[in-house]
């Protein structure tokens, strides 16, 4: 559980920083800015990070019952890594 929650926050965090520095380069120096940033990386960071978390622990994301079609393709990628050998 705590790696899933540490890949949520690196995910999130990153994505909105992402969003809110390409914002702010562009000259939208605005509140909705931030927010935008805030919403961009919550809606991509959290979906991102589970299917991380699916490909760095196969065994225990299938355990749990996470049998979703896109699970079980990472899963199959995790297997054909070459680290995994």
């Amino acid at each position: 559980m705590h790696l899933r929650m540490f890949l949520i926050h690196i995910w999130v965090a990153c994505i909105a920083g992402a969003v809110v520095i390409a914002g702010l380069a562009m000259g939208y120096v605005t509140l909705w800015t931030f927010i935008w940033g805030a919403a961009i990386g919550l809606a991509l960071g959290i979906p991102a990070a589970l299917l991380n978390w699916v490909y760095l622990r196969p065994n225990r994301s299938r355990q749990i019952g996470w049998t979703w079609p896109i699970a079980n393709k990472i899963r199959a990628a995790s297997k054909q890594h070459p680290s995994t050998r």
